[in-house]
């Protein structure tokens, strides 16, 4: 039995207060606060882009369609963190991640670790979801992939009326 897409409106909304929401509440726990917010990455992708494409792929495309100030380093954030920090709790030193520090920058790499402020991240996250919310409810094309991925990967919705 084929499963009915979600309405992007209950799409949006999940995102604004589930994701985006967990992401906003541990903002003074950076390395939680940045964990969600790769977690957020992969689920925006698959919703934005073919969700068929493999997350390793099609994730670092919101840096380089959204969040464009890290889109140079993006591929090695995702690499890094998608498994080594969410498994591990590791970057293998390659970034310090803090919500101190570099708050004029979007990272900062001194040669050795590249140096990622969280709250600076979250408010290029944030941005990054505005124009994502104007793209699924303007472009036919990737409103129609968002309910079609929601086929699939329902999101969260608050049942209680």
């Amino acid at each position: 039995m084929a499963r009915q897409h979600q309405d992007i409106e209950d799409i949006i909304k999940s995102f604004e207060k589930y994701a985006l929401g967990d992401i906003r509440h541990n903002k003074c726990k950076p390395i939680a606060a940045f964990i969600l917010s790769i977690c957020f990455i992969d689920q925006l992708s698959s919703f934005r882009y073919d969700y068929t494409i493999k997350y390793k792929k099609r994730a670092p495309w919101i840096f380089r369609d959204y969040m464009k100030a890290y889109d140079k380093i993006g591929t090695k954030i995702y690499e890094y963190f998608r498994n080594g920090l969410i498994h591990n709790y590791s970057s293998k030193g390659q970034f310090d991640i803090d919500n101190v520090g570099y708050e004029d920058v979007a990272y900062f790499d001194d040669g050795n670790i590249i140096h990622i402020n969280t709250n600076v991240f979250i408010s290029y996250l944030e941005k990054a979801f505005e124009e994502l919310v104007n793209d699924f409810r303007t472009v036919e094309k990737i409103k129609k992939n968002a309910e079609e991925t929601s086929k699939h990967f329902p999101v969260l919705v608050d049942t209680r009326k």
